[in-house]
């Protein structure tokens, strides 16, 4: 009997660490991809040369994230733009509320022209 009750109990364990480490995965899984993002909107930037809010509502808008400028919004071709991108995720035994996943990456004003 006592045999029995270890096994169930040990069984809630294993699916505890189970669901914690698909957790983990959900939030590696969605940082990559908010690196990659950060990555295409630098080159969409520096390709583009300019920051307005135009610009940022399609970043926003096209790419489901949070654009905040950093340092040097308004600057001219040559230029280093530092800025955040910003996510909410979903899980559910790492925290009750949504994370928030954050990636600062640099752009150079019209690198690509």
């Amino acid at each position: 009997m006592s045999s029995k009750l270890g096994l169930i109990l040990s069984l809630i364990f294993v699916s505890l660490f189970f669901a914690f480490g698909i957790d983990l995965l959900i939030v590696q899984s969605e940082y990559s991809k908010l690196m990659f993002t950060a990555n295409d909107i630098a080159y969409f930037i520096a390709k583009s040369g300019y920051v307005d809010d135009d610009l940022i509502f399609d970043i926003e808008r096209g790419y489901n994230v949070r654009f905040e400028c950093f340092s040097n919004c308004d600057g001219t071709k040559g230029d280093i733009l530092t800025f955040y991108v910003r996510r909410h995720i979903d899980v559910t035994i790492i925290s009750p509320e949504p994370l928030l996943l954050s990636v600062k990456r640099s752009a150079v004003f019209g690198y690509y022209d």
